[in-house]
């Protein structure tokens, strides 16, 4: 068999294999599947984690309780108000509750001291909260009887926290300790009242309830004999054995936290710590106020052990249509087709970006999955991700793809400076970049801080170039092109918006991209027809700067012009988060990349034509071949140079912060000269960044709710996997399970919104043929950065594939109402909008 024969008969078993988007989507399948399974099956007896809350939890490095499988947080003097205002919560039983009584007392107060009660009662009242703490180690005494009965009604308390057992002055046999337990239950369970947690449903709907809280018997340090500890385990063995079957709620969490930590107790051994106490105040508060506070408070909501989110009219409607509504059309067609050629395709994008919306409601705004804690800074964790992003990096070194012009004429071998795969690839390594940072909270490595501020500084320098360029070289100034730019930059920030209610603003880079693509489009198109004139084009866009400068450093002048929109449209914006600091620390880098790209238009044409020019091209062309040499030598040295002054003279955050604006330019133009300094350099890219690059924006977007969970502020597990919640003993699991259904939405997401814009702004039919046509014919704009921008994909899918599938698509029309023009389109949108935003709840 010749050589030949063999290379054709791999082939043909290679492309017998399946395709990429059919394994994409098994694998979405099968593990959305696995974890229905999971939550649907194996956690029914605990959908909203309660039970893991009262029971279950683990110490990380010492200092973080961690509850499986969910998240809360430390409750302070406004959590602690709005959940226990007008209410009482009583302690009864011994000491072991008063440290407890005066955590909860200080969550109230901060400025209250503890005052032992020795052997009495205590009494606190702050902000419309009464405590009260009653000493009865036998459980018998009249206040505390009294308290139990009136439980569940207006008088009770909304906490009544019990413990015995164990005192410092008395003690207490394994029988009067069960005698003392069963009766104070008798007397409980005619009402019904603080028994156990409400349902599931009626956690979503109500909360906890009023609860009857029973604390275990704690480990004690300290020279007791072994039969004091077999006594207190009896002790433990009776509230199992019992109380559990009566449905009371046990704190074992309470032990778990106790467990082999002499730390955490004061000298006699007794008592557990102040600050071991605050814990356990917040494991109670949690179980009885983060049903409420979910319910009512606005995102970020963090508080998922034992709560749930609440739903508008708005978030039920698009999940009705995302989840029936448009499958239901999609598949209808596809079995009897109806629906035109460019109707057919729009609702087939559609259906896909609003199922992949709906996949990140389900993960972010349910218990399908689960919701961890994120993990302070471990530097190991941290080291060990960029590696792995690195090898992955490396391994997928290839060639860079020529522009067509190259291909057609075969004049060119080498990539011209800045190609798109290699933008596409400094695109993609950024956010990956972004999305380690976040996961690590590694804002407290300062080094990393500041690269993660320079990775936003050069998306924001290739705004500016690839805006340029483009409009420089196509000189499209249309609505429709703007129209275009917002719907691919804005579309899913948006929804997400409306569906997670959420604000625009929590995905930052996506307004600040639409404000710089505006300041860029508002620049290049007035006066457009004198662009041609150097000096004309340099004073427009220094004219610009100072007036983005003057706007921004005006006092109260972008709040005011934001209160108009705010007040008119309902609109939630924080102008001075906004304008005062993201605008504000990057507001030139914007203006480099604009004067960089005429100069490199004017260098490209002066380059490319060898016989003609003025005497300054003539010149340029000539000496190029030691300019090049000087620039990348200027580069090299400049680039070492600024980190040596960053690392030697830049000692905080604050100092890096006030020089931004000034020196970012500075690494950005010497690492692109110095990526760009050779043809070796120039030729090759890594396949993988690359592809990362093309749908990094939607990456930065779904990360709040697809990879990390609760906005940004958590992050988000199967719930397949039981471990030490360490991310390389345990959490590893499953980044290596949602990286990938995190990627695949992404791209999903990237495709039906090219494709989803394209519709938008093609006014007919057969616009939408001229368009595809105009695609394929028009030489591609090198270094036409945002691409996502464009609603032009090329070659990777989006509108290209909207074309094909309406090729072969029937003909068959319905009446529409849609109007026929982008103006009118958008005037829709935005009337749309604000319906929506006035009568958002």
């Amino acid at each position: 068999m010749t050589k030949s024969t063999n290379t054709l008969n791999w082939r043909k078993g290679f492309s017998r294999l399946p395709s990429v988007r059919l394994l994409a989507f098994f694998y979405v399948t099968g593990l959305i599947l696995l974890i229905l399974c999971r939550r649907f099956i194996i956690d029914t007896g605990d959908p909203y984690k309660c039970e893991a809350l009262r029971s279950k939890g683990l110490w990380y490095d010492g200092g973080t309780w961690l509850t499986p499988g969910c998240v809360t947080e430390r409750y302070g003097t406004r959590s602690t108000q709005d959940c226990l205002i007008d209410k009482r919560v009583v302690f009864a039983g011994d000491s072991q509750l008063e440290p407890l009584y005066w955590a909860v007392a200080q969550k109230l107060d901060h400025d209250v001291k503890p005052k032992p009660a020795a052997g009495g009662n205590l009494q606190f009242s702050s902000n419309r909260v009464d405590l009260e703490y009653i000493w009865d180690p036998f459980l018998n005494g009249s206040d505390l009887l009294r308290n139990v009965e009136a439980q569940g009604t207006l008088d009770g308390p909304a906490l009544l926290i019990v413990s015995t057992g164990r005192d410092n002055d008395i003690s207490m046999t394994v029988a009067q300790f069960a005698a003392s337990i069963d009766d104070l239950l008798m007397i409980a369970q005619p009402s019904g009242a603080g028994h156990q947690l409400n349902p599931p449903s009626q956690v979503a709907s109500e909360g906890s309830g009023d609860l009857l809280l029973i604390t275990p018997v704690r480990e004690t340090y300290g020279e007791l004999r072994d039969d004091s500890r077999t006594r207190f385990s009896e002790m433990n063995a009776h509230l199992e054995d019992h109380v559990d079957e009566l449905g009371s709620l046990t704190l074992w969490s309470f032990a778990e936290m106790v467990k082999g930590r002499r730390d955490d107790r004061h000298d006699n051994g007794w008592s557990t710590s102040w600050e071991l106490s605050h814990q356990m105040a917040d494991v109670v508060l949690s179980l009885r106020c983060n049903a409420g506070a979910s319910r009512t408070r606005s995102f970020p909501n963090i508080r998922t052990c034992c709560g749930t989110w609440a739903r508008n009219w708005t978030q039920v409607g698009f999940l009705v249509t995302a989840m029936a509504a448009l499958p239901a059309l999609v598949l209808a067609d596809y079995l009897r087709p109806s629906l035109s050629a460019s109707t057919r395709s729009i609702f087939r994008s559609g259906s896909a970006f609003s199922l992949a919306i709906s996949l990140q409601y389900a993960a972010d705004r349910t218990h399908v999955f689960e919701h961890v804690q994120r993990l302070p800074l471990q530097m190991s964790n941290l080291e060990s991700m960029l590696v792995a992003t690195l090898l992955v990096g490396l391994v997928s070194i290839r060639r860079c793809t020529l522009p067509k012009t190259s291909i057609l004429t075969s004049k060119r071998t080498n990539s011209p400076f800045l190609p798109r795969d290699q933008t596409d690839e400094m695109k993609g390594w950024m956010q990956l970049l972004i999305v380690i940072y976040h996961y690590n909270m590694a804002w407290t490595a300062d080094r990393y801080w500041e690269v993660i501020r320079l990775a936003v500084a050069a998306y924001l320098f290739l705004t500016g170039f690839g805006h340029t360029v483009y409009f420089l070289q196509k000189k499209d100034y249309s609505l429709r092109r703007v129209v275009a730019m917002l719907i691919r930059t804005n579309l899913l920030p948006c929804t997400l918006a409306y569906v997670m209610r959420t604000r625009w603003l929590l995905y930052y880079y996506m307004p600040l991209s639409t404000f710089w693509f505006l300041v860029v489009y508002a620049t290049m198109a007035i006066g457009a027809d004198k662009n041609k004139y150097k000096p004309f084009l340099v004073g427009k866009i220094l004219l610009s700067a100072a007036l983005v400068h003057t706007f921004i450093n005006t006092r109260d002048l972008p709040e005011t012009v934001v209160r108009f929109f705010t007040i008119s449209c309902n609109m939630s914006f924080d102008a001075r988060e906004f304008f005062h600091h993201r605008v504000k620390i990057d507001q030139y880098i914007v203006y480099v990349g604009m004067l960089v790209a005429i100069f490199y238009l004017w260098a490209k044409e002066a380059l490319s034509d060898e016989t003609t020019g003025s005497r300054l091209k003539k010149a340029f062309r000539r000496h190029f071949f030691w300019l090049s040499i000087m620039a990348a030598v200027v580069a090299a040295v400049g680039f070492a140079g600024f980190w040596y002054y960053v690392w030697g003279h830049i000692k905080s955050q604050s100092e890096w912060t006030d020089l931004q604006p000034y020196i970012t330019a500075i690494p950005i133009l010497t690492f692109l000269i110095l990526r760009n300094a050779h043809p070796l350099l120039r030729n090759f890219h890594s396949a993988a960044f690359a592809w990362l690059g093309r749908y990094s924006g939607e990456m930065y977007v779904m990360q709040d709710h697809l990879f990390l969970a609760g906005d940004q502020e958590a992050v988000l597990r199967t719930g397949l996997f039981n471990g030490d919640e360490t991310v390389g003993n345990d959490r590893w699991r499953d980044l290596v399970l949602i990286v990938p259904l995190y990627l695949i939405t992404c791209t999903v997401i990237g495709e039906t919104t090219a494709a989803i814009t394209t519709w938008f702004v093609a006014e007919n039919e057969a616009a939408e043929t001229k368009e595809s046509s105009a695609v394929e014919e028009v030489p591609e704009v090198e270094m036409s950065l945002l691409s996502d921008g464009d609603g032009e994909r090329n070659d990777r899918g989006g509108a290209r594939y909207m074309m094909r599938r309406m090729r072969w698509s029937p003909t068959v029309r319905w009446p529409s109402l849609w109007p026929r023009t982008v103006r009118n389109r958008t005037i829709v949108v935005l009337a749309a909008m604000w319906l929506l935003n006035v009568t958002y709840t």
